[in-house]
């Protein structure tokens, strides 16, 4: 009876120790942001109700980490030749001039510098009204 009252008495600590843990994830696990994924090369420059504006630096043949960039207005800031690999079809080569502004839909995608120099370019992010 003793072992049994003793086996019932840690099964209970046990049992409430564990329910005492937090066992949540960390709130950026599942973050699929470009922001929380790659802060290396994605910085936001403002925020507000309205955008989100956020400027991507790659340096010389540097790559980004593969995400999904909501749909956007991307200005380039600097001449570019880039790779991007979409995460579901085959990679596609994309140049562009700086002082051009282009609007893309959301995309799934990293980004591969493939010029000898950095490149950089500003996304600004429409927020949905609420």
């Amino acid at each position: 009876m003793t072992r049994f009252w003793a086996f019932g008495s840690g099964l209970a600590l046990f049992a409430g120790a564990m329910l005492a843990q937090d066992l949540s994830f960390p709130p950026d696990v599942f973050d699929t942001r470009p922001l929380a994924l790659d802060p290396a090369h994605f910085r936001l420059v403002l925020e507000n109700e309205r955008v989100q504006v956020i400027r991507v630096r790659l340096g010389p043949h540097e790559k980004s980490t593969v995400m999904e960039i909501p749909a956007h207005v991307a200005t380039y800031v600097t001449d570019q030749h880039v790779r991007v690999h979409f995460a579901h079809s085959k990679p596609v080569e994309r140049s562009s001039k700086a002082g051009q502004s282009v609007w893309i839909e959301r995309e799934e995608c990293g980004i591969e510098n493939l010029d000898n120099k950095p490149v950089e370019w500003i996304l600004v992010i429409p927020k949905e009204p609420e």
